[in-house]
């Protein structure tokens, strides 16, 4: 086969003379230095000398501004990128003295003076071998320039230096964080009570998150022994209104001791059980002063008069430590872990070594055990398996203090919750009885209320038509006064509102056909020295199933 082919010809470079290189330097120099005063010397210095240097490789304008364009423009900020473009035009023209710059690159093709014959270079066998394989010999050899590749690692990491400290010295955008805020109304009665007055009264709050109002006007009383259940739709602020009362923004009386579950313990080498028993303060303290005391009664130093006097100080310690029950602290502390899933050795371990869902039934712990007199929870059954729930309904029933608790566990507000607090349309509307009886009552005030609603509107319209059709008779001039002082004093009724019921709807598709899913005798571990976490699974499914796996924590039931 003859064919037309391109071939590459040998680059013929001439070197500058020295004092031709003196000269350009010179004139690139003068030129930076009239358009940009403001160019550090170091950047111009650097700038002339790698264009003088790599002359013979920059052809064209494009590949001068890639090379040295980027610190021109940030040697100064206020110049634009048409300026740059055009300040390279004219460094390239001083470079090569304004000659015109053919393309001598090594991949510039042109066409041959002769054709070549390439099949007589060809081994008669080489077509049938190149159909089974190719070897390292058949690929192509490439090779590289080690100096113009160093050049070109060297822009490019001065580019790279340049971004990051470019990127490092503009000012991050901090979103700004919203924050609620609440206020309220503070009576006498809340201002001045104390003593052994347990009930909390919000009076008139307000409560806004952002631009959106939560509550306005809303008023609450908790009773102090009542377990509330704060219910309503998602996004209306009942976990806002927890924390506007735990933050203190919502003022209740201080003599009320008042804990929330929030968050997390912090995973540290503290015990389970030791970070239970560190949250009584009071327990701390007199085990601290028993302490000290027992030593400076110990100390040889210590006389006899004054042996004595730290002596009737500890009968007192231990007076308090015996009306405290600080013996009985930790078997109270350990039946409260265990309740709440933590087996005997568990208790033992250091509270790092257990995940975000157990550090919080941790922190949950740490707040029965410490007993306060208003106790605010927040969806506390998201973390437990069904025994910790159904342990923490028995406790909770037996609470001698006041619980306020959110939650979307219907089966749990029915036991526990003794009043319902409906949060709704920017108030607070309360109930007796649990969340069963919350929604029965509440069906029948929005019926009643819209009875009553219809019925004014009704009686307005009468009374309306009365007014206009007699509106200019003398003879009922008196009757149309009252019925239009009537309307005036006539109380306005709202329109009931109905929550809205979320609707999902499923588009239809057809049905697979079974099995959707099958297992059969499946088993699985982590690796191999572990052991199996099960065996033999069989299990299978169709479009129709509906599974449910359950189990303890622990018990692997995400795996």
């Amino acid at each position: 086969m003859v064919v037309a082919g391109l071939t590459s010809p040998e680059n013929t470079f001439t070197l500058k003379s020295s004092d031709n290189a003196k000269i350009v330097k010179q004139r690139i120099d003068e030129y930076l230095f009239k358009q940009i005063p403001t160019m550090p010397v170091q950047i111009k210095e650097w700038v002339r000398d790698l264009l003088v240097e790599n002359e013979d490789e920059i052809y064209s304008v494009e590949e001068l501004t890639d090379a040295v364009g980027e610190h021109i423009h940030g040697s100064n900020k206020d110049i634009t990128r048409e300026t740059v473009l055009r300040i390279c035009e004219r460094l390239f023209e001083l470079l090569h003295q304004g000659k015109t710059v053919e393309n001598r690159r090594e991949d510039a093709a042109r066409k041959l003076d002769t054709t070549v014959d390439m099949s007589v270079q060809v081994d008669p066998y080489k077509n049938i071998n190149s159909i089974w394989k190719v070897s390292a010999k058949d690929l192509p050899t490439l090779v590289v320039d080690k100096k113009k590749l160093l050049k070109a690692e060297g822009r490019n990491k001065d580019k790279a230096a340049k971004r990051t400290e470019e990127g490092a010295a503009a000012p991050r955008r901090v979103k700004p964080q919203i924050i609620a805020t609440a206020s309220q109304t503070i009576g006498k009665r809340t201002d001045t009570e104390g003593g052994n007055c347990l009930d909390i009264h919000l009076e008139n709050v307000d409560i806004s998150f952002g631009n959106k109002q939560l509550l306005n006007g809303a008023d609450c009383t908790l009773s102090y022994g009542r377990r509330y259940g704060l219910v309503g739709r998602n996004g209306l602020g009942k976990t806002t209104l927890l924390k506007m009362i735990s933050c203190g923004q919502l003022k209740i009386p201080s003599n009320i001791r008042m804990l929330s579950v929030e968050q997390e313990v912090d995973g540290d080498d503290t015990l389970v059980l030791d970070s239970v028993l560190a949250c009584d303060v009071k327990r701390e303290t007199l085990i601290r002063e028993e302490r000290e005391l027992r030593e400076q009664i110990d100390n040889p130093s210590t006389t006899d008069d004054e042996r004595s006097e730290l002596s009737h100080k500890l009968q007192d310690v231990y007076g308090e430590m015996s009306a405290h029950q600080v013996e009985k602290a930790p078997a109270l502390a350990g039946i409260i872990l265990f309740g709440l899933g933590f087996k005997p050795d568990e208790q033992r371990r250091p509270t790092k070594e257990f995940s975000g869902g157990w550090r919080m039934r941790v922190a949950l712990a740490r707040a029965l055990f410490t007993k306060p007199d208003l106790l605010l929870l927040d969806e506390p059954t998201n973390m437990l398996d069904m025994r910790a729930v159904y342990w923490l309904e028995s406790h909770l029933q037996g609470w001698q203090g006041t619980i306020v608790t959110v939650s979307h566990d219907r089966k749990f507000l029915n036991t526990i919750c003794t009043d319902i607090v409906h949060l709704h349309t920017r108030r607070l509307d309360g109930y007796k009885g649990n969340y069963e009886s919350y929604e029965k009552q509440m069906r029948e005030k929005l019926t009643l209320q819209q009875r009553e609603f219809e019925a004014q509107q009704q009686l307005r319209q009468h009374v309306q038509e009365f007014i206009d059709k007699f509106r200019y008779n003398a003879k009922r001039a008196s009757m149309v006064q009252s019925r239009i002082k009537m309307l005036e004093k006539m109380p306005i009724l709202k329109a009931v509102e109905f929550e809205l019921d979320v609707v999902l709807r499923f588009p239809s598709c057809e049905k697979l056909q079974p099995p959707v899913m099958q297992l059969d005798e499946v088993s699985f571990r982590y690796n191999k020295d572990c052991d199996y976490i099960f065996r033999n699974i069989c299990v299978g499914s169709d479009s129709d199933s509906r599974i449910c796996i359950v189990g303890e924590n622990g018990a692997v039931s995400i795996t």
